[in-house]
């Protein structure tokens, strides 16, 4: 099998700075709930966001055609998150489908979600939380690597997501899924803690850097 974190360190997928970096949003004196809100806002009111989203669609691309692997789990962007299903489609066409793609269907009397696969045209609809997933999951399969979105993340990794828990039970015994979350610049947290479910990403990718898991690299992609 194919081991997806081939090419982890690889200096051609470094992202340029192309926008003045904001601060990043203080964790300390909020709660998580607080936390997702005051991000939520600013990722609805992001300033220059078809520019910003073109920047994170090129290194999202150049982050896809240097992946070794089967299968990509992605995701159908809700709640104003960063749509990364139509640079996958449109990478994987051109590629001719070196892999198949899954998306999650979530199961809420479980607390738990599964990976269906699935094809650009066939049918999705409205699942739990009103996040589309597909129709039929005749064919459920696990991704070799995950695209994550992110309400927030840390540079070290760590994701703050809408609180369900979904991604973090899915991956509890998946450790050699490759995970690469998705985000803007506005959306980094100084201070995010751990808490003891909370699983690392291995890459997060927004419009101006490339940030690496500390475990797997001594420094950032994309550092001055």
């Amino acid at each position: 099998m194919r081991n997806p974190f081939d090419g982890l360190h690889n200096p051609k997928l470094s992202v340029s700075m192309v926008f003045a970096t904001p601060s990043a949003h203080v964790a300390a004196g909020s709660t998580r709930a607080q936390l997702r809100e005051a991000l939520r806002r600013k990722r609805d009111d992001l300033p220059q966001r078809a520019q910003r989203e073109a920047a994170l669609d090129a290194a999202l691309e150049r982050e896809l055609r240097a992946l070794r692997t089967h299968c990509i789990g992605a995701y159908c962007a809700s709640r104003n998150e960063y749509d990364a299903l139509r640079v996958l489609t449109h990478v994987g066409a051109e590629l001719r489908w070196p892999w198949r793609i899954a998306l999650p269907v979530v199961q809420p009397e479980l607390r738990g979600m599964r990976f269906c696969a699935w094809a650009p045209g066939q049918a999705l609809r409205a699942g739990p939380y009103g996040i589309e997933q597909p129709v039929d999951c005749e064919l459920e399969i696990e991704p070799e690597v995950l695209l994550v979105p992110c309400v927030g993340f840390a540079e070290d990794g760590l994701r703050l997501g809408y609180g369900g828990g979904y991604y973090d039970r899915y991956l509890q015994h998946r450790a050699r899924v490759l995970t690469i979350g998705l985000a803007f610049d506005a959306c980094r947290v100084e201070g995010l803690a751990a808490q003891p479910h909370d699983r690392p990403l291995d890459i997060v990718l927004t419009e101006s850097r490339r940030y690496l898991r500390p475990a797997q690299a001594p420094r950032l992609r994309g550092d001055a």
